[in-house]
C-alpha cells in the first residue's frame, strides 16, 4: 500500500489537490495497490466527495468534541469522510502518552491509525498500544537525496520480522526501486511525499511506485 502524505505544499491544496490526485482511483484499480492520499483537514470532505477516494487525515487530538479552540477532533475528520489518521510524524511529533491516547481516541470514532516513529524502541512500545500500522522513518531523512531503504536497512528487516503489525516505510521513499527494496526487507508498504507532488508527471510517478510491489 501505498501512503501519499500531501502535507501542506500548494500543489496539494484546494483546487490543485482535486487534480493531483485525480488519477489514484484509476491507478490503484489497475495495479490493485491500495493508494491513500493524506491530506490536510481543510481538504478532506472535497477530496472524499469529488474523487471518492478513501482518505486520511494528517493529524488529530485525542479530545471529543466540544469546548477545544484550535484543536482536531476525530470525530470531525471522520465527518469529513476520513477513514484514517497518521500520528506522529517527524514534523509534527507528540510526547508518548499523547500517541496513545490519541490511537485510543481515533479508535472510538472508527479511524484507522498508523503511528510513524524514528526509533525501534518506540516502534516495540506503540504496537503494546494496538495501531493497525506502524511507519519506521527518520526525519533527518525526509525528502532527502537519500533513501531508508539504503541507511536503514537492518533496522527495518529486523523491525517487521519483530512487529506483529504491519510495517510501512518512509524517509527519501522516491521511486519503485525504493519501494521493491522495502518490500524485499519485510514492509508492507511505503509513505512518502515530496516525490509524488512534486512529480511532473503524477500519474506516471504513480505507476512506477505501484510496480514495485511485483517481486
Amino acid at each position: 500500500m501505498i501512503f501519499l502524505s500531501l502535507k501542506t505544499y500548494k500543489e496539494a491544496t484546494g483546487d490543485s489537490v482535486i487534480k493531483l490526485l485525480s488519477s489514484v482511483k484509476k491507478v490503484s484499480l489497475e495495479t490493485g495497490v491500495p493508494i491513500i492520499p493524506v491530506a490536510q483537514t481543510v481538504d478532506l470532505y472535497r477530496i472524499r466527495k469529488e474523487l471518492n477516494l478513501e482518505i486520511w487525515a494528517q493529524h488529530v487530538d485525542p479530545i471529543d468534541p466540544g469546548r477545544h479552540m484550535g484543536f482536531i477532533s476525530p470525530y470531525s475528520v471522520k465527518e469529513f469522510g476520513a477513514s484514517g489518521v497518521i500520528i506522529n510524524h517527524a514534523e509534527h511529533p507528540v510526547p508518548e502518552d499523547v500517541i496513545k491516547k490519541t490511537v485510543e481516541k481515533s479508535k472510538e470514532y472508527g479511524l484507522k491509525t498508523l503511528v510513524l516513529c524514528q526509533s525501534i524502541e518506540l516502534a516495540k512500545q506503540v504496537e503494546e498500544w494496538n495501531p493497525d500500522y506502524i511507519g519506521y522513518e527518520k526525519g533527518e531523512l525526509i525528502a532527502g537525496p537519500v533513501s531508508m531503504v539504503e541507511m536503514e536497512e537492518k533496522n527495518i528487516e529486523y523491525l517487521a520480522g519483530a512487529l506483529k503489525k504491519p510495517l510501512i516505510v518512509g524517509a527519501g521513499i522516491a521511486n519503485g526501486d525504493h519501494v521493491k527494496k522495502a518490500v524485499k526487507l519485510g514492509g508492507k508498504g511505503v509513505i512518502l511525499a515530496s516525490a509524488f507532488v512534486k512529480a511532473e508527471n503524477p500519474e506516471a510517478k504513480l505507476r512506477e511506485l505501484a510496480e514495485g510491489f511485483k517481486i
